[in-house]
C-alpha cells in the first residue's frame, strides 16, 4: 500500500506537469527579459522536484501518532498566534512581531530548544526585514525599533 507522502507526490508532479505546458504557452521569454510564463514554469519545476522527491525518498522509520497526544492545541496555539500576529504587527512593527511570531512557533508548536528557536526566528525577521524592507521595499511597519524611511 502506498504511503501518502508517495500519492502527494505523484499528484505534485502532475500538477506540476501541467503548470509547465501552460506557464510555457505563455511565453518564457529570454534569459535577460523573463516573459509572463517564467515564473510559473520555475513554480511548477520546483513542485515536480519536491514531488518527485517524495516519491523516491527512502521511506523513513515512522511510528504511529498516539491517540493519547492529543494535537489540537498545538493546532490551535499555531492558529492563535498567526491571529496575534495581525494585532501586534501595526503597534510593534514589522521585525519584533515577527520574531515573536516565529518564536512561538518554533518553540511551542514545534517543540524546538530556546536557542534553536531564538536564533532561527531572529534571523528569520532580520532577513526577511532585508529582502522585502531594503532590496524589495515594501513599506514595513517600524514600530517600536525607530528605522528610518527609505534606509
Amino acid at each position: 500500500m502506498p504511503s501518502i507522502d508517495r500519492i502527494v507526490g505523484i499528484g505534485s508532479i502532475a500538477g506540476g506537469i501541467v503548470l509547465a505546458v501552460f506557464s510555457w504557452q505563455l511565453d518564457l521569454g529570454k534569459w535577460r527579459i523573463p516573459g509572463p510564463g517564467a515564473w510559473p514554469f520555475l513554480l511548477a519545476i520546483t513542485l515536480s522536484l519536491i514531488g518527485g522527491w517524495l516519491v523516491f525518498r527512502p521511506q523513513p522509520q515512522t511510528r504511529g501518532i498516539s491517540a493519547s497526544i492529543p494535537r489540537w492545541g498545538k493546532w490551535a496555539m499555531a492558529l492563535a498566534t498567526l491571529f496575534g500576529y495581525v494585532f501586534i504587527l501595526e503597534p510593534l512593527g514589522y521585525i519584533v512581531a515577527t520574531l515573536l511570531l516565529l518564536l512561538v512557533q518554533i518553540r511551542w508548536v514545534e517543540d524546538r530548544p530556546w536557542t534553536t528557536s531564538l536564533l532561527t526566528a531572529a534571523l528569520a525577521a532580520v532577513i526577511s526585514f532585508l529582502i522585502f524592507g531594503l532590496w524589495l521595499k515594501v513599506l514595513l511597519p517600524p514600530g517600536i525599533i525607530p528605522i528610518r524611511a527609505g534606509w
